[in-house]
């Protein structure tokens, strides 16, 4: 017992030694590391590949080797290859006690077309010096042909026509194949140059069978407009990913079913590759000449329009919208407002935004597009709307077609008018009151002649007399005051300036009722011009306002602004404008201004 006590006293005494040993060893080390690191020379710089022979869609490593304290690489003049870093890598040697360190920068450059490329010389800065690579040539060429037949990974594109018409919608679609495993995958579109271009939906995935071999296939869909005639290419769409390969000959760990999506914890290796489509070409056809009898609306595609009507009999003052529904496949969203034909001076017309209900699919734009109109007529009668056409180019048929809707006939009856009540003087000669006097008799009572009969009286005030004297001068200004205040004049100009005023108060009081509130607006303004040219009236066209206030000393920048006032209270009144407080703050302040302005 006494002797395995001392033997395991010595292993203990021998381990502890070796453990000292290299504790010291260690501690050199990073002594050294600590001690020499002001020990530097002038870095050195060079860049190097893996390989200088590559085929299309595969890729090669680029190395940046930097001795020294690392720096920065400019690779900003690759043109040949399409760049990718991939990381930096460094290590540390100490050599009789002199430290160096040694950083590499990694990329993968993936070629851009075959034939002779090059690796320009890159601009590396370290420690404040610029420092500059040599130049590095590769050879790019295409795959062999039993490679491509033996391909797991390949690309391709196309469209769905070759020669469509200017405004023809055409999709664009890019597949994905592959059959083994990737990761990293980036997809680069091309450049649609001469296009509008717009992704369909999210990327579809799905399996299918190229050639007896089963793929996964990942696809992308874009819909294309032409913008003008012409051939137009379509540059190679490119996508990078890095293809997985797995260790061959080792053994595999119960863990591996943990990490099966980490190549690196499941002891596999990555190879960058990258693959491109074949460019494609467009040839697009110019639009034939258009000899309808219409206007031509720049609509391609297929078409079809209606129109209803919300009331067919109003009255004078009254409105009723008129929409215009236009469904259809083709370059809907350029569809500007169809031209609504009606009687002269009979109606005005509000227009309001369009609603639009168009979606994008595999079919390219398509759903609808309605304009509403609101009509106020104007006058009392039976009116007629002219068809609502419109011309298209059907690419189904290559030629235009027109379609019309029905035309609306409208009955308007006449509204009642608004009465004034008028106060005028009465007429005939005021006859005179005055009489002659003439005695009646004589005074009855005694006179008093004896000199006690006269009494003093208190002095009476100047300012009592004055008082006296004024006073019923005083109350005739005061009668006639009150009887000039109380009084209906009936000028013209002055009761449409009291209409005008009496409408403003009633708008400043007016809660959130938007009807009442603009109808207030609408009737001062119009009243301030009436009461302008001295006339009565209701209601003014925009070009009749301005014409009234031009005629009648109003400067042109006024009767303009009128106008133009006018024309957005009965927009907003029948347009659907939305009535915020900001809203209805702002169309007050103005109407005031505009009827101060005015001469009130």
């Amino acid at each position: 017992m006494k002797k395995t006590g001392v033997s395991e006293k010595l292993r203990y005494r021998t381990h502890s030694l070796q453990l000292t040993a290299y504790s010291l060893q260690l501690m050199t080390f990073l002594s050294l590391i600590l001690t020499f690191p002001s020990v530097s020379h002038a870095a050195q710089v060079r860049a190097f590949v893996d390989r200088t022979h590559v085929t299309l869609g595969e890729s090669l490593q680029l190395t940046v080797a930097i001795s020294g304290e690392g720096g920065e690489v400019d690779v900003s003049r690759i043109r040949d290859f399409r760049t990718v870093s991939r990381g930096t890598s460094s290590n540390i040697s100490i050599v009789n006690g002199q430290v160096s360190r040694k950083t590499n920068y990694n990329y993968a450059l993936s070629p851009l077309k075959e034939g002779r490329l090059k690796v320009p010389p890159l601009r590396v800065v370290c420690d404040g010096r610029a420092y500059q690579t040599q130049e590095i040539a590769v050879t790019a060429s295409k795959r062999a042909q039993g490679e491509a037949d033996d391909r797991s990974i390949f690309v391709e594109a196309r469209v769905s026509k070759p020669d469509p018409y200017v405004g023809e919608q055409i999709i664009y679609t890019f597949k994905f194949y592959n059959r083994v495993q990737i990761a990293n995958a980036r997809f680069q579109k091309p450049d649609f140059s001469g296009f509008t271009a717009e992704e369909i939906g999210e990327t579809k995935t799905y399996k299918t069978v190229v050639s007896g071999r089963r793929y996964n296939v990942a696809e992308i869909n874009y819909v294309l407009i032409p913008l003008n005639a012409g051939e137009k290419a379509i540059k190679p769409a490119i996508l990078e990913c890095d293809r997985v390969y797995r260790q061959q000959n080792r053994r595999r760990s119960i863990f591996d079913s943990f990490f099966e999506n980490d190549p690196f914890l499941r002891g596999g290796r990555l190879e960058p590759r990258a693959f491109r489509t074949d460019p494609l070409t467009v040839k697009v056809n110019p639009l034939p000449p258009y000899d309808g009898d219409g206007t031509f609306s720049g609509l391609v595609g297929t078409f079809d329009i209606q129109a209803k009507m919300e009331a067919d009999t109003l009255k004078v003052g009254d409105s009723a919208t008129l929409s215009v529904i236009i469904r259809g496949t083709g370059n809907l969203m350029d569809m500007a407002e169809p031209e609504i034909r009606l009687p002269e001076d009979a109606f005005k017309a509000y227009k309001d935004d369009p609603d639009e209900s168009i979606r994008l699919d595999m079919k390219g734009y398509n759903g609808r597009k309605i304009f509403r109109t609101a009509l106020v007529p104007l006058k009392a009668g039976e009116y007629s709307t002219a068809a609502i056409q419109l011309s298209y180019f059907d690419v189904s048929k290559g030629r235009y077609e027109t379609r019309s809707t029905r035309p609306f006939l409208l009955k308007v009856n006449p509204s009642k008018a608004e009465e004034f009540e008028m106060v005028s003087a009465p007429s005939g000669e005021l006859t005179s009151l005055k009489k002659k006097v003439e005695f009646t008799g004589k005074d009855i009572l005694p006179m008093k002649e004896e000199l006690d009969a006269l009494q003093s009286q208190k002095a009476f005030s100047l300012i009592g007399f004055i008082l006296l004297l004024l006073g019923p001068a005083l109350l005739c200004a005061t009668v006639k005051a009150a009887f000039l205040l109380t009084e209906k004049s009936d000028d013209p100009a002055i009761l449409m300036a009291e209409r005008a005023e009496k409408a403003l108060k009633d708008a400043c009081s007016i809660g959130d009722a938007k009807a009442e509130f603009l109808s207030c607006l609408y009737k001062a303004l119009v009243s301030a011009i009436y009461a302008r040219a001295g006339i009565k009236g209701e209601s003014l066209t925009y070009a009749e306002a301005k014409k009234i206030l031009c005629a009648n000393g109003c400067s042109k920048k006024t009767a303009t602004q009128a106008a133009t006032l006018l024309e957005k209270i009965e927009s907003a009144q029948y347009g659907g404008l939305g009535m915020d407080k900001e809203v209805r703050e702002e169309l007050l302040a103005e109407t005031k201004q505009l009827v101060g302005d005015i001469g009130l």
